[in-house]
């Protein structure tokens, strides 16, 4: 039974039914924009963490850039070093 139903007594039926009243429709705009809400709350988290990510990965390059340039930096360094002490 969902949230919406309502409950009546079987007196009040029988009364529905002698006078032909139609039931009544409720509407379904609050479900659709709550489910809206929730789509756009996913749609956004997922945004988020897809940024996240994004940012993530973007520091884990910066870090293998600065560590490979450190190495390359202290190779040519100790080669020059080298090439100083031969002379």
């Amino acid at each position: 039974m969902s949230t919406f139903a309502r409950w009546q007594s079987p007196s009040s039926r029988l009364t529905t039914a002698r006078l032909e009243v139609r039931p009544h429709k409720f509407d379904t705009r609050v479900l659709d924009h709550f489910y809206a809400y929730c789509s756009a709350v996913a749609n956004a988290d997922r945004h988020r963490s897809a940024a996240a990510d994004a940012q993530q990965a973007m520091r884990r390059r910066l870090w293998a850039v600065l560590i490979g340039a450190s190495v390359l930096g202290y190779y040519l360094v100790e080669r020059v070093a080298q090439a100083m002490s031969q002379f």
